[in-house]
């Protein structure tokens, strides 16, 4: 696109630090380095349900009226509020040939600018479908905040038909303008980023990693450094060169020199503003947007209006960016793939996703199996912040190398246009890194842009050296200090986070341990483990960050670290009594208990009287007890954290003889060896009873089961609580068939005959009771 020079009032520009991101892209099998492939076109629908986000950019336009001289102009007047401005008309082929100038309004100050031209856009798109909907226009300036507007276009030539001045509101709301824009955002605005919860600001998103949460239980194996992270260094390829024969060279673009390795390198896309978090309209994205599978090159562009823009307000000229490419110019959505601000700050740009080969509207005749990145501004005679210099070098090693391309290497393009410097269909090749001019020539060599300004041109090499110093191979290793559960690392207030790396130490700046995406650590590039580093109370993400000495960053994967120093609640242990078989020195009872946590509850194990783990969300651990003795049961409840709670009690289990119950009626002895002691009690007749009383919290009653024995009531404390039938289809002893817990105190039970008929036996052989 044009960037000629505009001359708009500058602003200090505020500092922006972005997190940096973490990237993971699939390598495709070596193709050969640079070798030319086939590129297949496909294309995403447009969602037929987008919806204009409730922050957005707005247009108006306003009609110029033609003068006497052949020119046009709008004279002053007042407007609505905006902040962006650009001039259109019908016929892209028939551009005004005066020059086109505009002023503004202050919504700040009240006064107007001076006159400031603006550049004629040429044509971006080469898809036909695209090109077909296009319009002539020129690219939109950012003014800051305005409310007034002049336009003129100087005479002596042809006047286009349907001359508009456009006006972006970039910071409208609910669809009404006025909203925003310029100079009112606070420089100090600083997009963050975090893990846990939607970022304050603009919406910083990571590029998407494949790491699971989990890391690897054993210590991994420290990769090898990457022998080819320091090719030898020359002088960078001429641009734009033919297969067929040789063309204009490029202008020097310094004297830095450039490795010329064909090795893909292996870095992360850096961290960036996606389209939700810059605010998109989907909702003007209404024709398809085509990709292909090949990204082989990077055009560098800038956006041509002035340095007036904060980093701060960033975000809006995004999105008057969308609304001149999409409403004035007719493309189908934002014709970079991505926008680098003056802070480094990197920004989604086309629709279609940041991992695939979009194919934009930048480069006339060469998106097809390209990508292009904008800087905002104009940079003809400002020079290029070093931070968006490192941006704009990783997010090309990153896209490069994602599709096994070097990005000091030399990339095949098709001409795609026709009636250009280069004959359509014909094989031209560019440094994999190339400024927008050097894809942009006329019949005659020279160049029909100055597009990405000379300073950034000039910087070129500076970006390609840049782009081959990235940090690689960076991974989380292991977490200590705390426990793994389902993927989440629960520590009571401390962690220790090791990590693997690529890139050799002398060529890391430093770490930066992160939580929930600040740092709280910052060690050199000799580090390998983030020592002990305090995790507060709740749910966290901790990563690290690595920056190359040269700049650029990449993160390990985000693990989602829980801190947690309240140990759970413990209810019990309770002692009662169970049914089940009963021997002299075996009762059946059960432990009961309950245990909980406000986070993560792990175990519950019994320490005595001998080590057994329990579940943790059960009730209730069924054992046996050695009648006649004192004895102590101690539990401990843990959570994931490992913090821990005890609760111990000591009761003691009794056997009571058959005997020693109060016999109301007539009971018979009954002798066998299977009775406790040898020896039962039974009646057969209704209403004769046994009566035991005792001292305790829970009780069972012990009966002897045969094919012929029948059912007794039992009564406690002089109520009736249950009717037992002890028939069975075999003869078996000392059955504890009844059990019931209650307060601790004194108690009678009573076993009561119901004379059952043809069955009226009952054999008792005792009672167990806990106190």
């Amino acid at each position: 696109m044009n960037r000629r020079k505009s001359a708009v009032a500058g602003t200090a520009v505020a500092v922006l630090a972005a997190a940096g991101g973490v990237t993971a892209l699939l390598w495709p099998s070596d193709q050969g380095g640079q070798a030319a492939a086939a590129l297949t076109v496909a294309a995403v629908p447009p969602d037929p349900a987008a919806q204009q986000p409730e922050l957005h950019a707005e247009l108006d336009s306003l009609d110029l009226a033609t003068t006497p001289n052949g020119g046009a102009e709008l004279p002053q007047r007042d407007t609505r509020k905006f902040s962006m401005v650009s001039v259109s008309w019908n016929d892209p082929a028939v551009a005004p040939q005066g020059a086109i100038e505009v002023r503004t309004r202050s919504v700040k100050t009240g006064s107007w600018s001076g006159w400031e031209t603006l550049g004629v856009a040429e044509p971006a798109a080469d898809r036909p479908d695209e090109v077909a909907r296009t319009h002539g226009a020129t690219d939109a300036i950012w003014t800051g905040l305005s409310d007034g507007v002049a336009a003129r276009i100087a005479g002596g030539g042809t006047v286009p038909a349907a001359l508009k001045i456009n006006l972006i509101d970039t910071d409208a709301k609910g669809g009404k303008g006025g909203q925003g824009g310029g100079e009112e955002v606070s420089p100090s605005a600083q997009p963050s980023v975090s893990d846990s919860a939607e970022p304050a600001g603009d919406e910083i998103t990571e590029s998407p990693d494949p790491q699971v949460s989990d890391l690897p239980t054993e210590p991994a194996t420290e990769p090898v450094p990457d022998e080819t992270s320091q090719p030898p260094a020359t002088t960078a390829p001429p641009a734009g060169t033919p297969s067929t024969g040789t063309g204009p060279a490029p202008e020097s673009t310094s004297a830095v020199p450039v490795p010329t390795s064909t090795v893909p390198v292996k870095a992360q896309l850096p961290a960036y503003v996606s389209r939700a978090g810059w605010n998109a309209d989907e909702s003007l994205v209404k024709y398809a947007i085509e990709y292909t599978n090949d990204a082989r090159m990077v055009w560098v562009h800038h956006t041509g209006f002035g340095n007036a823009y904060t980093c701060a307000q960033s975000a809006s000229v995004v999105r008057g960016i969308q609304v001149n490419d999409v409403k004035v110019k007719g493309l189908s959505d934002m014709g970079y793939n991505f926008l680098v601000d003056a802070c480094g700050t990197l920004y989604e740009g086309r629709k279609g996703g940041v991992t695939n080969a979009v194919i934009g509207a930048h480069t006339v005749g060469f998106n097809t199996g390209s990508v292009g990145i904008a800087l905002l501004g104009d940079y003809t005679t400002l020079k290029p912040s070093d931070a968006a210099m490192t941006t704009i070098a990783q997010v090309a090693a990153a896209r490069l190398g994602a599709y096994n391309h070097s990005p000091t290497g030399i990339a095949s393009m098709t001409e795609g246009v026709a009636n250009r410097y280069w004959k359509q269909g014909s094989t031209v090749t560019f440094p994999a890194i190339s400024g927008h001019k050097d894809g942009e020539k006329g019949t005659n060599g020279g160049y029909l842009t100055e597009c990405p300004g000379t300073n950034l041109y000039s910087q070129l090499n500076t970006i390609r050296a840049r782009s081959v110093q990235q940090i690689t191979g960076l991974a989380g290793k292991s977490l200590a200090g705390g426990l793994s559960v389902g993927g989440i690392f629960y520590v009571r207030n401390a962690v220790t986070f090791d990590w693997v790396v690529s890139t050799p130490s002398a060529q890391i700046a430093k770490f930066e341990v992160q939580i929930d995406g600040q740092t709280v650590a910052t060690l050199p590039g000799t580090a390998r483990t983030s020592g002990n580093i305090a995790v507060p109370t709740g749910s966290h993400w901790i990563r690290v960050r690595a920056t190359h000495v040269a700049g650029g960053t990449a993160l390990t994967g985000a693990y989602k670290v829980v801190g947690d120093v309240t140990a759970p609640s413990l209810s019990g242990p309770a002692i009662v009594t169970r049914t089940g078989t009963v021997t002299a020195t075996s009762v059946p009872i059960a432990v009961t208990y309950k245990a909980s946590d406000a986070v993560k509850l792990y175990t519950v194990t019994a320490t005595k009287p001998a080590r057994t783990n329990l579940v943790p969300t059960g009730t209730a651990w069924k054992t046996t007890v050695k009648p006649g003795v004192n004895t102590t049961y101690s539990l401990t409840a843990r959570d994931a954290s490992l913090n821990g709670r005890t609760a111990a009690v000591t009761t003691r289990t009794t056997l009571v003889a058959e005997t020693a119950g109060k016999k109301t009626g007539t009971w018979a002895t009954r002798k066998a060896t299977g009775h406790l002691g040898g020896r039962a009690l039974a009646a057969t007749k209704k209403n004769t009873k046994l009566t035991y009383a005792f001292t305790g919290r829970s009780a069972s009653l012990i009966f002897s089961r045969g094919t012929t024995t029948g059912k007794a009531d039992i009564y406690l404390d002089g109520k009736k609580v249950a009717t037992v039938d002890t028939k069975s289809g075999s003869t078996s002893y000392r059955q504890a068939l009844w059990s019931k817990s209650f307060k601790a105190g004194k108690h009678t039970v009573v076993v009561v005959v119901a004379g059952t008929s043809g069955r009226p036996a009952v054999i008792t052989d005792g009672l167990a009771y806990v106190s």
